[in-house]
């Protein structure tokens, strides 16, 4: 129950600004599942005001866990906040099966798991190759991907104060085409790069970054 006060403490005045002062808009809310279905949101990374962003954006009966790198845990107050938070710490760089397998129980319990599949915050202000973790978990839990764009944050937290646009959009959800609970190494990068363009689907072309001529080639192969 503390968590969900603490969260509260966030959610409540994160949303009374988001409705009576900010130009911050949500779109395509309706495309969650519902709960309990266990689901991964696949989001863009910009700015670290995107976890206070993208955390408000979702409705209270989706309230969200998240994985976030174990440096953040190094203090005692600090794990216990993040704890308390539904965070869990991931080692970044390596492949953390402790990390892995608490996020899968998690998502088999029905959690919402929010995943930044770009690894960390972009410098560029532009989508960054993804990588494959999110596909693994959905894969291995049975769970959807909820890819989700973000945009309009590049300024942080002031930048949303001063009215800056602010926009978050939450895609289809979708299962990624694997047989079994098992992805052949040869598929890994062509689901995690699915996924990415998913995400670059949502958001204008000046986002695109590392995956721009894919999506280029895309929209004007579907146009043709």
């Amino acid at each position: 129950m503390i968590g969900l006060f603490f969260y509260l403490l966030l959610w409540i005045p994160l949303n009374l600004l988001r409705l009576i002062w900010s130009d911050w808009k949500i779109e395509g809310r309706g495309n969650l599942p519902p709960r309990p279905q266990g689901m991964i949101l696949a989001v863009n990374h910009l700015h670290w005001s995107d976890i206070l962003v993208v955390g408000a954006s979702l409705p209270l009966s989706h309230r969200p866990w998240w994985v976030a790198k174990v440096e953040l845990f190094s203090h005692p107050v600090t794990a216990w906040w993040f704890r308390t938070m539904r965070v869990i710490p991931i080692r970044r760089g390596q492949r953390d099966l402790a990390a892995l397998e608490a996020a899968e129980e998690a998502l088999k319990q029905g959690a919402v798991l929010i995943m930044f599949p770009e690894g960390h915050r972009s410098d560029t202000k532009q989508l960054q190759q993804g990588r494959g973790g999110a596909v693994r978990l959905a894969v291995r839990s049975g769970c959807p991907i909820v890819p989700v764009a973000i945009w309009g944050t590049e300024a942080g937290f002031g930048g949303i104060v001063r009215r800056s646009p602010v926009r978050v959009r939450f895609g289809k959800p979708y299962y990624p085409p694997v047989e079994g609970n098992k992805i052949p190494f040869d598929r890994m990068s062509e689901l995690t790069d699915d996924m990415m363009l998913r995400i670059a689907a949502l958001m204008p072309e000046k986002y695109w970054g590392y995956y721009r001529e894919r999506m280029l080639a895309e929209t004007a192969a579907q146009s043709s």
